[in-house]
């Protein structure tokens, strides 16, 4: 039960910093080479999510869904 609510937890805390990073591809709208770097972290992420309910795949959508945050830290702090 307690790996249920943290799965969802998890989910919901790294969507913030997926949808963060998709926020420059909705403005910017155009074929640029940002905007391909930041639609891979998305689709990771979405990637991610799937693997999280599938169970010999979960440690990898664990880590799948983080990279999104890694990056937007990364470039928060660069």
């Amino acid at each position: 039960m307690f790996f249920k609510v943290y799965r969802i937890i998890h989910i919901i805390w790294t969507a913030i910093f997926a949808f963060y990073i998709s926020i420059p591809i909705l403005q910017r709208g155009g074929p640029d080479t940002a905007v391909y770097d930041d639609a891979f972290f998305v689709i990771l992420w979405i990637i991610g999510v799937v693997f999280l309910f599938i169970k010999k795949l979960r440690k990898v959508g664990f880590i799948l869904t983080v990279l999104p945050f890694l990056f937007a830290i990364f470039n928060f702090i660069v």
